[in-house]
């Protein structure tokens, strides 16, 4: 056991590693997205594209040092200072011995020298700026999104990746970019902006916005695919929760990146958008973590999942009641809500894995991937390093996984049901095997019924046959003599008391077999019940010529107990005794012997004789209604068949059984086992 616990504990471990490992390097892959490559870059507000060229080495990140101008704009800005380009102006030097804040306003520099002459235009490719902006080209504006100002109330906040192009007058051209934040957190430039001939930028443009169009259209249908499971099957709840997992990663990348659903509804402000933006970020989280929590529910407790609706639910109050420069300030917080549930997440799976619960491993890959991601966006949205938006394409690598896993329960619930199948169809065979048992039984019950009828009524008829000719002798005066008359009295009282013992029979049978008779039960020793048996039936066999032997053998014998109702058990030991007298001619034996069973706490007593004995055909059949062999049976009911049915029944009733067996010296023995009321300690101790 604990080598298993120790080999599903290293395959967690491994599988956990290499998950990082790819989530490593996504993000590794998209830090080093931004880095330049070898290519020109800005220093001190300058870059040089000597010999460069667009058509052989592709676009130009605009990244390092920009001349830059705080709480200017354009018009009078004295460029005093440089500043890294992509970064955040909050938390920089003042050159006052203070930071500065990330609120305010300020233009940007940058100065393009020795641009390749064969490029009658140029594009450059802006990403989202915060908040408000405006690029001019040699002081001609070229491209704004919002409007800037000095104070927050002349400024318009606005949000979108742009294009924009111009004609170069000449080898050297000179940008300025006003930018202006009043409403977010963070202001700056967090990604470069790119150059490049018209076609490559259009094609980065395109790029980014199909890529968007496709993991946008993926999630969407991907969750909407979840949402009619759910409706097919609405106990499947983890199904719904996917789906709203995949909607929310759907609906925050729609109002950041390229903006697509403020470009669906220009109706849509930035405050709204951005409110939207952190609603999906917490809401996904908690999606994700309850889809997980309920698809392995034994792994961690519901209290966390109470808990996590209690965050989620704080952090939505803050996100719709506050200004949205107050909730974006809270960033941190967000951010730690997803990193407890990411990594809540990432413990259960492990802990799911090491119980070997079904698909923990794939469901770890998957998550550990997009919790890669999500600690690159968190990065990147914190200004630590440079990343696109790797969210939307982890939780795609976490739909692939689900999809392995759905597929994988998939097979196993065919292989399943084809396993069922052919149980089915064996069950099918055995069950049509038992319907024609049972068929047959219901032939021979049937027949049995129809041998009982004609039984009970040959029994009826014949004494009454007779009784109805001696009443109409009688009184057609056929029988006259006082003498003869007497006598046919006397034959009649005979029938009708053997009518009578017959319908007592029956009677008494059928409330045994309904175990419904009722009985008087009392403790008999066994020792003098089988003396008794001898005083009562010893001189009677004696007369007949029979030797008549009762006895008890075995140790502990004389301490036995049985609780019987002595009535009912008498009349069993008629019937079998009469039986035997029948079957045994003049000077044979009949005997009783009580014994210990070959069971703890049972008791045996066997009724021997050395008569006529029993066919090995008849014996089967000894015990049922009606069932007559003269050489073997013919009971105190008057040879009604009845005799060794009711004894069967009132021994089963007792708790015991009966057997008959065929003695290899001749004749029959009939062995009764009942269970023992009480014992002694000392005998049950030998």
């Amino acid at each position: 056991m604990k080598a298993i616990k120790m080999r599903r504990g290293q395959g967690a471990l491994l599988v956990f590693v290499f998950a990082m490992a790819l989530a490593g390097l996504a993000g590794g892959l998209s830090l080093g997205g931004g880095d330049p490559g070898g290519k020109p870059v800005a220093k001190d507000g300058i870059i040089d594209l000597n010999g460069y060229s667009f058509e052989k080495s592709g676009t130009v990140p605009l990244a390092g040092e920009w001349r830059f101008s705080r709480e200017s704009l354009r018009p009078g800005a004295g460029y005093d200072r440089t500043i890294r380009v992509p970064g955040i102006w909050g938390g920089l030097p003042d050159g006052n011995g203070d930071l500065l804040p990330s609120q305010g306003y300020g233009t940007y520099r940058l100065a393009l020298r020795n641009l390749p002459a064969n490029n009658p235009m140029l594009g450059i490719r802006l990403p989202n700026l915060s908040t408000a902006y405006a690029l001019y080209v040699d002081g001609a504006l070229v491209g704004s999104k919002g409007v800037t100002g000095a104070t927050k109330a002349l400024t318009t906040p606005y949000q979108m990746p742009d294009t924009v192009f111009f004609h170069p007058a000449g080898a050297s051209v000179t940008l300025e970019l006003e930018l202006a934040n009043f409403h977010h957190r963070t202001g700056g430039i967090r990604s470069a902006l790119v150059l490049g001939t018209p076609e490559q930028v259009k094609s980065i443009a395109f790029g980014h916005e199909a890529r968007e169009f496709v993991v946008l259209g993926s999630l969407l249908m991907i969750g909407i695919y979840h949402i009619g499971l759910y409706a097919l099957r609405r106990k499947e709840l983890d199904n719904l929760l996917f789906a709203m997992l995949c909607i929310c990663v759907a609906g925050r990348m729609s109002v950041i990146g390229e903006g697509l659903l403020p470009r669906l509804v220009p109706e849509l402000t930035w405050t709204a958008a951005g409110r939207l933006e952190y609603s999906f970020f917490v809401l996904s989280a908690l999606c994700g973590f309850a889809y997980f929590r309920r698809t392995y529910s034994k792994e961690i407790t519901r209290s966390w999942t109470f808990a996590a609706c209690a965050g989620a639910g704080v952090l939505m109050a803050l996100t719709w009641g506050l200004p949205l420069l107050r909730s974006s300030s809270l960033i941190l917080l967000y951010q730690a809500f997803v990193v407890v549930l990411s990594v809540a997440s990432l413990y259960l799976l492990i802990v799911a894995l090491i119980r070997g619960r079904e698909g923990a491993a794939l469901s770890l890959i998957g998550v550990a991937g997009l919790v890669g991601t999500v600690l690159s966006d968190i990065f990147f949205y914190n200004g630590w390093w440079r990343a696109p938006d790797m969210v939307p394409f982890g939780l795609l690598f976490l739909v692939v996984m689900n999809s392995f896993l759905i597929s994988l329960r998939f097979s196993r619930t065919f292989a399943k049901a084809e396993q069922l199948s052919a149980e089915l169809r064996r069950w099918n065979g055995q069950l049509e095997a038992r319907i024609e048992e049972r068929t047959e039984a219901l032939r021979a019950a049937e027949q049995s019924r129809r041998q009982l009828v004609s039984n009970i009524s040959h029994d009826l008829r014949t004494p009454m046959t007779l009784i109805q000719g001696y009443l109409e002798a009688l009184r057609d005066g056929v029988i006259s003599d006082p003498g003869q008359r007497d006598a046919v009295i006397g034959a009649m009282l005979k029938k009708a008391e053997g009518l009578n013992e017959l319908i007592r029979d029956l009677f008494d049978l059928s409330m045994l077999e309904a175990r419904q008779a009722q009985m008087s039960y009392e403790l008999v020793p066994l020792p003098a019940w089988v003396d008794r048996l001898a005083e009562n039936y010893g001189m009677e066999l004696l007369t007949k010529g029979i030797a008549f032997v009762c006895r008890t053998e075995g140790p502990g014998t004389e301490s036995v107990n049985l609780k019987i109702d002595e009535r009912r058990m008498d009349r069993v030991m008629s019937n079998l005794i009469y039986n035997a007298i029948q079957a045994t001619p003049r000077g044979g034996e009949i005997r009783i012997e009580a014994r210990r069973g070959a069971r703890p706490y049972e008791a045996e007593i066997a009724v021997l004789d050395n008569g006529a004995g029993i066919t090995p055909e008849d014996l089967p059949k000894l015990f049922e209604r009606f069932y007559q062999n003269d050489k073997s049976r013919n009971g105190s009911s008057g040879g009604s068949g009845l005799g060794l049915a009711i004894v069967r029944e009132i021994v089963e009733t007792h708790g015991g059984r009966i057997e008959a067996r065929i003695r290899p010296e001749g004749g029959s023995e009939f062995v009764i086992t009942l269970p023992i009321a009480k014992r002694m300690n000392t005998e049950e101790g030998q």
